[in-house]
Formats: structure tokens, sequence, C-alpha cells
């Protein structure tokens, strides 16, 4: 029997690890999901934003709303509801001089210290977004007619930074979690 005729030994798969995969790809399809909505908000700004010079320059009338729309639902759309998705595919901003350049055990203990400041902040942001939120919802803070671009409630866009936040806790403990599993993968397979 030679090297690639022997039966693989895989590691069982306990019901533990099935609900982690479960809940991991779960993650993933409401990142994507909230992904698609943040690049649906930057296609939005700027479609208004040309619709806006153009009405402004050839028509001589602006539209007027947009600013608000933009400044309220859009922006915090396309930021917030894309957090998660760039965690999850590295796309964040990372100090790439120094950490290459460190060894392999080095750059995972950053990531780690990384990850739980990552972790702490966002579960402050969510903390802070729900308390916001709550607010603007009980005490029905609608902007009186004529005092804003837009007279809508001010939950509807407060509610956004929650939403973003706990997409990226979610996101970092699912990320925390999967590196602890490699680590302890790993010092199992160098006691075998």
């Amino acid at each position: 029997m030679t090297t690639t005729d022997a039966p693989r030994r895989t590691r069982p798969e306990t019901a533990t690890a099935r609900a982690g995969s479960r809940v991991l790809r779960a993650a993933s399809a409401v990142e994507r999901a909230a992904f698609a909505v943040a690049a649906g908000a930057l296609v939005t700004m700027t479609l208004l934003m040309v619709v806006e010079i153009a009405m402004r320059y050839f028509i001589a009338s602006p539209i007027g709303w947009n600013f608000g729309f933009i400044q309220d639902y859009l922006l915090p759309g396309y930021f917030f509801l894309a957090l998660a998705y760039t965690v999850r595919t590295g796309a964040h901003v990372t100090i790439d001089v120094v950490y290459q350049r460190c060894p392999a055990p080095v750059r995972a203990a950053m990531t780690v210290i990384a990850r739980v400041l990552m972790l702490g902040l966002s579960a402050l942001l969510l903390w802070a977004g729900l308390l916001t939120t709550h607010d603007a919802w009980s005490s029905r803070d609608i902007p009186p007619p004529g005092g804003a671009e837009l007279s809508i409630p001010t939950w509807t866009w407060h509610v956004l930074v929650p939403v973003g936040a706990a997409l990226l806790t979610v996101r970092l403990v699912c990320d925390l979690a999967a590196r602890r599993d490699v680590r302890r993968d790993d010092e199992k397979g160098d006691d075998a």
C-alpha cells in the first residue's frame, strides 16, 4: 500500500463545528447582501450627484433633497454596511510595510490583537448605535416640515450604525473563533 492509498485521517465533525459552520455561512451571506446594499448606495450617490449637477447647470432647478438623502442614508449605509465584508476580504487598512516583514507567528499575534481591539470598538459602536436609535425611536424624532430637506423619522437612518456594527461584531467573533480552532488543530498535529 502506497502513501496515496492510505486512508485519510480527518477530524470528526462535531455538532459544535457544524453549528459554527452554519453560523459562518449565514454571516457571510448577510455580509454579501449588506455589501450589495452598500454598493447600491455608492452608485445611487453618484447618480444623484450627476443629476443634481445637470439640473443645476442645464435647467437651473436643482433637486434640493439629494444632499440630505446622501448625508443621512447613503453615506452611513455605504460605510457601515460594508464594514464586515471589508474585514472578511482583508480590504481594510493595514500597515503592510511592517506586517509583511514580521515572521508568521508575530503576524498571527498582531492579527489577533488587532481583531480583539476591533471587536471592542465594534461592540462599543453597536451599543452607542442601539442607544441612539432607541432614543430617536422612542422620542418619535422627525424633523418638522421645512426644518430639513427630508421630513423622515431619524431612527430610519440611525439604525444603519448598529446594523453595520452588529455585522462587524459577528464577523470579528467568527474570525477569532476560526483562528482559535486553527491554532488548536496545529497544536494537536504537533502532538501526534
